[in-house]
């Protein structure tokens, strides 16, 4: 089976993700899932790179804005980072307190979506970017 999805901007610039394999199979069902999400959130932000930082944006949910500042600002950590320290570092950036039971959900809900890898117990979890190259090839490599 062979899934294509294509995303065309308002300039007209087309962006597309195929994966090809056995969807019966549900490891690899999931891996095209997760990735087909993660094209479409990549390229459906409500955020463009170039303003990736206009924290003025009151039309952002705390969600919206959690999202970009991980995948787009040099304050965000690079490798593994905790509930806790993901809530220091967006107080500090966006001047607006947030409960630590908000920051764990949206992680989780980020998690779920596909763009954040998740270890530990619950009472130490931790959490990373998912870097969208080594996801790519992981996945390819698994559809031959």
């Amino acid at each position: 089976m062979k899934v294509r999805v294509e995303v065309t901007d308002e300039e007209g610039v087309k962006s597309s993700i195929e994966k090809e394999g056995d969807l019966q199979i549900e490891m690899l069902r999931q891996l095209t899932i997760r990735d087909v999400a993660k094209f479409l959130e990549a390229q459906l932000s409500p955020l463009p790179v170039r303003n990736a930082y206009d924290y003025e944006g009151g039309d952002l949910t705390i969600k919206e804005r959690l999202a970009s500042f991980l995948r787009f600002d040099e304050r965000a950590p690079k490798g593994w980072f905790t509930s806790s320290q993901i809530r220091r570092i967006y107080e500090a950036v966006f001047e607006e307190n947030l409960r630590l039971t908000t920051v764990s959900t949206y992680l989780a809900s980020m998690h779920s979506g596909g763009s954040l890898e998740r270890k530990g117990s619950r009472a130490k979890r931790q959490y990373r970017l998912v870097s969208t190259g080594s996801t790519e090839a992981a996945s390819a490599v698994n559809m031959v």
